[in-house]
């Protein structure tokens, strides 16, 4: 069935069933605690901590173990410097001598690596989370809009009641007993005959007692009642008006009666999707000044998306569909009775979210934070590592190849920020401030430590040659 077949005839959209994304269990953290928080940004915020919470352990060792070898480094300043100086021509000999020295200071050239990796696979998980939960929440959002329009066709269509319905050539069509019940909608319901004598029953029987409930949404075709709703309108002169809004005509002139009626509740059901847009679906995904949290922050994006990027996060995510309890993939969902993700689908529901479809998502704020933050992380940590990255090579170029690596995280970091949604640059944002506090406080916890050890040490060093002085004019007074 193709919608634009039907915007022209006495049919009425109904786009069938809608369906959720099956998350991973990361995403399914971060639905957690968006739901216990009710604010999106919060939630989001939240998970970044929490499993900056889960490295800690591994960013302290990390920092502790880099501080302390930069302080190493420091301490044998001198001797470094000879070393540049008496292998400048033999590269291999110096980092054998580095690695000596290492070792004597009960130092690992590697122990901070296992860390970074432990870290590195955190952010991986982090960006699978992200991406897992984006694809569910902007297809929720969509869904939310579907089943606004869906359920306002409902209301126009009547119930299943005794005598309200015929059956012939395995259909059964379902109508209003009168005019005066609001009901301007029928609907017609085909099914098999394996379908009715599978429970051992006639076809009315089983429709009454197993699909009653489901029928609509699922197989259900509905009409324009076209008789009854122009009979209930010489009744109601502001319903009368109203219908005369969306009047068509045919080509004599004549008013195309089908039509007018089909257009009148077809513009009610968009008008039922603008609500349930500004209601449901735009609180659940905003964030600040950011319209869609799972789309990026920036003014050429929109937080009703074309329907080709929209598709595309369908069809490229790795999730699933949960269909009746099992896993489908997006390619086969049609044979579920389901219209709701056809283009021209998309079109008819967000007809009336025009300026949600061409308005700024966001202003690049989050994008430039992204970038900002981690510049400055960066080149904290640089800054904390310099005397290490001046000796780690011969000829002092560790200092220069930290500064290309610093260069490349960057714009790593700023192409991530362009690329995901707003959700993830929160996360970027957040974590980079906490990476850059601890660095900041870890630092200066282990200076204070190892100042107090080196404070010891001189002090027992003054100990013993005053207690070994002491003793001398001790000795030269009993003489």
């Amino acid at each position: 069935m193709q919608i634009l077949s039907l915007l022209n005839s006495t049919v009425i959209p109904h786009f069938g069933q809608t369906f959720d994304v099956q998350m991973n269990w990361l995403g399914n953290l971060i639905k957690i605690l968006i739901s216990a928080v009710g604010v999106v940004g919060v939630g989001i915020i939240l998970f970044s901590l929490l499993l900056k919470l889960v490295v800690l352990p591994l960013d302290i060792y990390q920092r502790i173990t880099m501080r302390k070898q930069n302080q190493k480094m420091e301490a044998n300043k001198e001797k470094m410097e000879k070393l540049q100086k008496q292998y400048a021509n033999d590269k291999e000999k110096y980092n054998q001598k580095v690695v000596e020295m290492y070792k004597e200071s009960g130092m690992s050239m590697f122990s901070s690596c296992l860390p970074m990796i432990l870290s590195m696979v955190i952010f991986i998980f982090a960006i699978n989370a992200f991406n897992s939960y984006s694809q569910y929440a902007n297809i929720a959002s969509y869904n939310t809009l579907v089943n606004a329009y869906n359920a306002h066709v409902e209301t126009y269509a009547p119930e299943i009641e005794e005598g309200n319905y015929t059956l012939a050539n395995n259909k059964i069509t379902v109508r209003s007993k009168d005019a005066a019940d609001g009901k301007y909608v029928y609907f017609e319901v085909a099914f098999t005959d394996e379908e009715s004598t599978a429970v051992g029953e006639d076809p009315v029987a089983y429709v009454n007692r197993v699909l009653k409930n489901e029928i609509k949404g699922k197989t259900a075709t509905y009409y324009v009642d076209t008789e009854k709703m122009y009979a209930y309108a010489e009744t109601d002169a502001d319903f009368k008006a109203a219908l005369t809004a969306f009047e068509k005509t045919n080509e004599d002139g004549s008013v195309n009666k089908e039509l007018t009626a089909a257009g009148y509740i077809r513009d009610k059901a968009q008008s039922a999707v603008v609500k349930a847009y500004e209601e449901e679906a735009k609180p659940a995904v905003s964030f600040l000044w950011i319209k869609n949290v799972w789309t990026t922050d920036a003014a050429y994006k929109h937080p009703i998306l074309p329907y080709s990027e929209f598709i595309q996060t369908m069809e490229q995510g790795r999730e699933s569909f949960s269909v009746n309890g099992s896993s489908v993939k997006f390619e086969d969902i049609k044979q579920y009775n389901s219209f709701a993700y056809q283009e021209d689908t998309y079109d008819e529901v967000t007809s009336k979210l025009s300026t949600q479809k061409t308005e700024a998502n966001g202003y690049f704020i989050l994008i430039v934070l992204s970038i900002g933050t981690i510049l400055l992380q960066q080149f904290v940590m640089m800054r904390s590592q310099k005397a290490q990255s001046k000796y780690s090579s011969v000829d002092g170029q560790g200092a220069s190849q930290q500064k290309m690596m610093m260069v490349m995280m960057t714009v790593m970091f700023a192409i991530f920020s362009f690329m995901y949604s707003a959700a993830f640059s929160i996360y970027m944002v957040i974590s980079n401030v906490f990476s850059l506090l601890s660095t900041l406080v870890i630092n200066k916890i282990v200076d204070v430590v190892l100042e107090k050890k080196e404070a010891k040490a001189e002090q027992m060093q003054y100990d013993k040659r005053f207690r070994g002085t002491a003793r001398k004019i001790n000795k030269d007074n009993k003489k």
